[in-house]
């Protein structure tokens, strides 16, 4: 019998790969992570925020950027531009229009990767632009920018929990980086609860809260003029009574946040005058 050289045969008999696993300590990894996760968890202290660290002025080719990181691996890039012509010359719109663009590496989460282009991906970008879009309009002053369109793109490079926060305060210090007329700064914090009625709301949860969570909530907060300008979220999180004390957690984590957001953006200002 002829044999076929152009593919490898196997054996015909064959071991499932959970028995070479366990001989080599690998059996179980994921669980122990998940674990290790849990105990983090239950040892921290749920009002404590996650160092951040954020830079504006990084991008030569955009008009303002920044860059949001949050200790646990969330890393954010965001670039604005504006303000242009509408696209609809015709429009007799008084105010602008702000059109806000989010997309996720395809390396930033952990596990199976999505596909490029797929329609859960295209689907979940769509939603995450259209609350960043909420988010930060009460924030600009669009009312000055009449038959113009301001846009922003965000760039998800690595998920590490709370990326939706992350982003809403990159896509803000991106906005006022670059000299947009702004209300304030939109200040982004997160909120994840664990299953169980007696489960405390976490501020700003890592990617293993966030993925055990029963209940998220992201918060958007002008916190000069002290408004609420977006509040979005979901889940099993009690009764109402709970729902309205992850709510004062979370506008209390967006007035600490806030200073370090003022701060990066007057050292880009600085930057940018001394190099002029």
């Amino acid at each position: 019998m002829p044999l076929d050289h152009r593919r490898l045969r196997g054996p015909k008999e064959s071991q499932p790969p959970d028995v070479w696993a366990a001989a080599v300590g690998l059996l179980g990894a994921e669980e122990e992570e998940e674990e290790r996760g849990d105990e983090e968890a239950a040892a921290r202290d749920p009002c404590a925020l996650r160092p951040l660290f954020a830079r504006a002025g990084l991008l030569s080719q955009a008009e303002g950027s920044a860059y949001v990181e949050l200790s646990g691996g969330t890393k954010v890039l965001c670039a604005a531009w504006g303000p242009r012509e509408a696209a609809e010359p015709g429009s007799a719109a008084a105010a602008g229009r702000l059109l806000c663009e989010f997309r996720r590496a395809p390396f930033s989460g952990r596990g199976a990767r999505w596909r490029p282009g797929s329609a859960a991906e295209r689907e979940a970008e769509r939603e995450a632009a259209a609350a960043l879009r909420e988010a930060l309009e009460p924030a600009v002053r669009l009312s000055r920018y009449p038959r113009a369109r301001l846009a922003v793109s965000a760039l998800l490079l690595q998920d590490g929990g709370s990326a939706l926060a992350a982003v809403i305060s990159a896509a803000a210090l991106a906005l006022a980086d670059a000299g947009v007329e702004m209300y304030d700064l939109a200040v982004g914090c997160a909120l994840g609860r664990a299953p169980g009625a007696d489960s405390p709301w976490l501020l700003q949860p890592g990617e293993p809260e966030e993925r055990h969570a029963a209940a998220r909530l992201t918060v958007a907060l002008l916190p000069a003029l002290n408004q609420v300008s977006a509040v979005l979220g979901g889940g099993e999180g009690g009764p109402a009574e709970d729902w309205a004390q992850a709510l004062r957690l979370g506008l209390d984590g967006c007035h600490r946040l806030y200073p370090v957001l003022r701060q990066s953006l007057l050292r880009a200002a600085r930057r940018r005058d001394t190099a002029a």
